[in-house]
């Protein structure tokens, strides 16, 4: 059963290609203080570590006690474009999903990933800045809700609730459709996702920076 949980959720992928000289990009905002604070509001002391077992309470002392320690050691990857494979590491812990008669396959089970505290930091300041290009070039729909700060299911349902009562008042028949795409991250190509923000006007860091995060 262990292989097979392995199997599902740790699929094998292709021999990832060399890796490319690293070169800084141009036109790249500095990092600042500002920034990595609000990504550390953002994160729970209670969450738990990944395989480096340092705690977002223990980064958030070292940023309150020396602010350029962080900067210093984010700022050349957000420089480069690059995520490192060093920070790609996780820790899986394999759930029971509850409710389940048999636990005999792998849909009874949910994995629950472990990342690095401080390539999730990472994550949060490059989310940040790739939300502030999109919004800059009118890439958001402006219903929106998934993964914005300040949104909420909340607000889809709302959205979703005067979307159908405002067709209804002029007695429009009203249907809605929903879809659940399975493992549909899990399965992003990399090089069609590079070339649509690429398009869509994102700094080019940005482009590379998701790409990079991608890989393996």
């Amino acid at each position: 059963m262990n292989n097979v949980l392995l199997e599902h959720f740790f699929p094998p992928k292709e021999p990832s290609s060399p890796l490319p000289r690293l070169r800084p990009h141009n036109s790249v905002p500095p990092l600042t203080t500002e920034e990595v604070a609000t990504a550390l509001s953002m994160c729970s002391p209670t969450s738990a570590p990944g395989p480096d077992g340092i705690p977002y309470s223990t980064w958030k002392q070292v940023n309150k006690t020396n602010p350029s320690i962080l900067l210093q050691k984010l700022a050349p990857l957000i420089l480069l474009g690059y995520h490192s494979a060093s920070l790609k590491g996780l820790k899986g812990v394999v759930l029971h999903k509850p409710g389940k008669p048999l636990y005999e396959t792998p849909s009874s089970f949910r994995i629950n990933v472990l990342i690095r505290t401080f390539s999730n930091i990472l994550e949060r300041i490059i989310a940040a800045r790739l939300l502030t290009a999109a919004r800059l070039r009118g890439l958001l729909h402006p219903k929106e809700c998934g993964s914005l700060p300040g949104l909420s299911t909340y607000d889809a349902c709302l959205t979703l609730t005067n979307d159908v009562k405002t067709l209804q008042r002029p007695r429009l028949k009203v249907s809605s459709q929903f879809l659940d795409i399975k493992a549909g991250f899990d399965n992003v190509d990399i090089n069609t996702l590079a070339r649509i923000v690429r398009e869509g006007g994102i700094p080019p860091f940005l482009v590379s920076r998701a790409s990079s995060f991608l890989e393996e």
